[in-house]
């Protein structure tokens, strides 16, 4: 379905006895933020029907906004968070974080998983969330966010490139226009000749997803890279 329309979520909910999952900030589906009035929606949704609201934040989470879980911006609170891959600062690790009163119907041996914890899993997701969650790396994310924006913005004031910037904190997607959409691939392999790493999300959108404490320096001189690779793509 749409993501950020109510209506259809209401239309399945109102069917069926059900949990609602979604990604409060969607990654591979474009680098899209729901907005405050669907996520408040959401949780009011499931407040009436009895369903649960699980948010995946395995992308979205761990800081990546600028808070621990990206829902703190939108003045809810879920049932279900899923969260991985930044939990363990790149060690396999994954976890599933609810209320007691959920987690009271499940006993040892009633679920399986492939990345749960172990001893040196759990040591490692303990120190990569003492060191995220702390005022110094959550505080820096929207300055370095600032810093990202404005470089885009630049650039795009050159060439007329993107429809739109998005996302939270650093998880950034530069929309390309619909004249610039099938260019998206020789953006990423121009920058990687450049020597920047870059992603897409879906068929139009370059994605910046780089860490939470990286140097002012190192975005200065990465969106330089990006700005050649931009001019060279338009060039050919």
């Amino acid at each position: 379905m749409p993501f950020n329309d109510l209506d259809a979520v209401k239309a399945v909910i109102d069917d069926h006895t059900c949990a609602i999952v979604v990604e409060p900030i969607q990654g591979e589906g474009g680098v899209v933020a729901a907005t405050q009035e669907f996520m408040q929606g959401l949780r009011a949704l499931c407040d009436e029907h009895n369903a649960l609201l699980v948010l995946d934040e395995v992308q979205s989470g761990m800081g990546r906004s600028g808070k621990l879980f990206s829902y703190e911006h939108y003045g809810i609170k879920p049932d279900i968070i899923t969260t991985a891959k930044a939990l363990g600062g790149g060690f396999p690790v994954s976890a599933m974080l609810t209320t007691n009163e959920i987690a009271s119907v499940m006993a040892p041996g009633v679920h399986g998983t492939t990345y749960g914890g172990n001893p040196l899993a759990c040591a490692i997701a303990e120190t990569a969330l003492d060191i995220i969650n702390t005022p110094e790396v959550l505080g820096g994310v929207e300055a370095r966010r600032q810093q990202f924006v404005e470089a885009l913005q630049a650039i795009d004031s050159k060439y007329d490139l993107f429809s739109e910037i998005r996302g939270k904190g650093l998880l950034i997607g530069a929309a390309l226009k619909p004249q610039h959409a099938s260019k998206a691939r020789d953006i990423l392999n121009a920058s990687a000749a450049e020597g920047l790493m870059i992603l897409t999300a879906g068929t139009d959108v370059i994605r910046f997803v780089p860490s939470l404490v990286i140097e002012p320096t190192d975005i200065e001189e990465g969106m330089a890279r990006f700005a050649k690779a931009i001019a060279k793509v338009l060039a050919a």
